[in-house]
């Protein structure tokens, strides 16, 4: 005996899909640990660095060398230090003191008030670095208080416009190598630094008023009060439809309540990707929404929709405590079109359910 095949045609096998697509389908996914989730995540902060203010000292002074004379950056352009790698008001360089260069300034010129964090790391543990104010009319550096040995930061929030130099000196033995550290990008007055790249080329300050900045943008605020992020709304739609019948997926964050932030990162995911991201720690009382939706135009007729979420609840509804254990609620922001590009999340159906991988994170240095 033979038998024939039978074939389906290619829009019956579509609209076959499709049913079974659009069949009620649980949110409830396996919960997952954080590090299945984003192992790169940087902890909450549990020591905050400390800011000082600088007070100059006018009436101790030293005189600049020729030399140092010859270094004097543009106005305003910090960009002109000579012979360093620098990137606006950021450094980064490697050297050493000899008997014959005992000593090396940074210069740099600031446009607006800031506030500067920095240090010196040096196996020689009587190398330092100290902040002076410049003044280039009498080629003069007055101390400002502001300084530390190798290996320890140093941070001051009321730096005005103006000039400056950063000196490597040491009180003791020389020939030791070193690098130098700084970052003078954020507004003054920062209260705190709360996360560091490994070089401060990304640092996270906090203002009086809670505000976060990175560097010198302004992310989010911590308080409690509503409405005080709407710059973190994020939503993600997928819409599919086929001869008359639909599904629809939505996830929503809105009046986002933000625990901290993170240094720089590159981000990729499946679904978004940055060059120039950072992520962003969501606490209690953020408000999440998820709905999903199938219409079959039948016969017979169908229609199904949900509002539950991965966890088993109804939404819209406000994170709480039982939210906050096992995986953090992230949501990552794109500095370079300064909008949320993803949420990373056991709340975000297609992380729970495994049907995209989890996203991976490098942070700058």
């Amino acid at each position: 005996m033979t038998f024939k095949r039978k074939y389906m045609t290619t829009p019956f096998l579509v609209l076959m899909l499709f049913f079974v697509m659009a069949l009620p389908i649980s949110a409830e996914a396996v919960p997952l640990n954080n590090s299945e989730l984003l192992p790169a995540v940087q902890a909450e902060p549990d020591v905050i660095g400390e800011v000082e203010s600088i007070q100059t000292d006018w009436e101790s002074s030293i005189a600049l060398s020729p030399s140092e004379l010859l270094q004097k950056p543009k106005p305003a352009n910090a960009a002109s230090r000579l012979n360093y790698n620098v990137e606006g008001d950021i450094l980064y360089h490697s050297s050493s003191l000899t008997a014959s260069n005992p000593q090396n300034f940074y210069f740099f010129s600031l446009a607006t008030a800031r506030s500067i964090i920095f240090r010196i790391q040096s196996s020689n543990a009587s190398y330092r670095v100290d902040l002076y104010q410049i003044d280039w009319n009498t080629g003069t550096a007055y101390p400002t208080g502001v300084g530390n040995t190798s290996g320890n930061l140093s941070a001051a929030n009321n730096l005005p416009a103006g000039d400056f130099g950063l000196l490597v000196t040491s009180t003791g033995a020389l020939e030791a190598s070193y690098n130098i550290q700084s970052n003078a990008s954020a507004p003054s007055g920062a209260v705190s630094y709360n996360q560091i790249s490994s070089l401060l080329q990304s640092v996270v300050w906090e203002y009086s008023n809670q505000d976060l900045y990175l560097n010198n943008k302004l992310i989010a605020n911590t308080t409690d009060a509503a409405n005080t992020n709407p710059q973190l709304d994020w939503e993600r739609v997928y819409y599919f439809s086929y001869g008359g019948s639909y599904q629809s997926r939505t996830h929503s964050i809105s009046d986002a309540r933000v625990n901290y932030i993170t240094t720089a990162v590159d981000y990729h995911s499946t679904y978004a990707s940055s060059n120039n991201a950072v992520l962003i720690v969501l606490k209690e009382e953020t408000l999440f929404t998820y709905h999903y939706s199938t219409f079959a135009s039948g016969p017979p007729t169908q229609y199904f929709q949900t509002f539950v979420d991965t966890k088993g609840f109804t939404t819209p509804r406000r994170l709480g405590f039982l939210d906050m254990i096992g995986n953090p609620h992230i949501l990552v922001y794109d500095l370079n079109t300064n909008k949320v590009i993803d949420f990373v999340s056991g709340l975000n159906y297609y992380y729970a359910n495994g049907i995209e991988p989890a996203p991976t994170v490098n942070y700058y240095n």
